[in-house]
């Protein structure tokens, strides 16, 4: 679901590649302005780019082209959530949802983005069925908190790191982490 592969492949390597590859990839739309795999890895480097907005607007596009594609509006949600507009975060990950209902991540996602705007019955409603589909909710919640960290969102992480540790909290790595990062934060 969160696509960390491409980031890793460019930046771990050299920052800038990740600019090249934006580069190329529109250079390859220009040709092909519906290719979905052009579209899709455009998306993605933008969002690790930090360009949420610009995520947005491809995934928008994506989502047209392709509007059975579950995963399309799944992750376009995950953006809306990013940006923190739970409505339309909501919207897109319920109609992800209507197209593929055992999306276990995407409803451990609808759960965080209910429990945002305070309606936690629906969010424990979806949290029980993402832990029923087998979502390790534990490693979710690391999952988002090291690619906030990958990223340098820091404070995200840290809110991540913090739902781990409160659903096991006789992890004290985690609590090392979240010193460490508070550390990190106040320099």
């Amino acid at each position: 679901m969160l696509r960390t592969g491409i980031f890793k492949i460019y930046c771990n390597k050299d920052p800038a590649l990740l600019i090249k590859k934006e580069e190329e990839l529109r250079i390859n739309l220009l040709l092909e302005p519906n290719n979905v795999e052009f579209l899709r890895l455009l998306g993605d480097v933008l969002y690790f780019r930090k360009d949420i907005i610009g995520s947005i607007k491809i995934y928008e596009k994506l989502s047209k082209l392709d509007e059975k594609n579950s995963e399309f509006l799944g992750f376009l949600g995950y953006l809306y959530y990013e940006e923190e507009n739970y409505s339309l975060a909501i919207k897109k990950i319920e109609e992800a949802l209507l197209l593929n209902k055992k999306m276990a991540f995407l409803h451990f996602l609808l759960g965080n983005a209910y429990s945002r705007i305070g309606l936690i019955r629906e969010a424990v409603f979806n949290y029980d069925l993402a832990i029923f589909l087998d979502l390790d909710m534990h490693q979710a919640h690391l999952d988002f908190a090291e690619n906030y960290e990958i990223m340098g969102c820091e404070e995200k992480a840290i809110r991540e790191y913090i739902a781990a540790y409160e659903i096991d909290p006789r992890n004290y790595k985690i609590r090392e982490k979240i010193e460490e990062l508070n550390k990190k934060i106040k320099k």
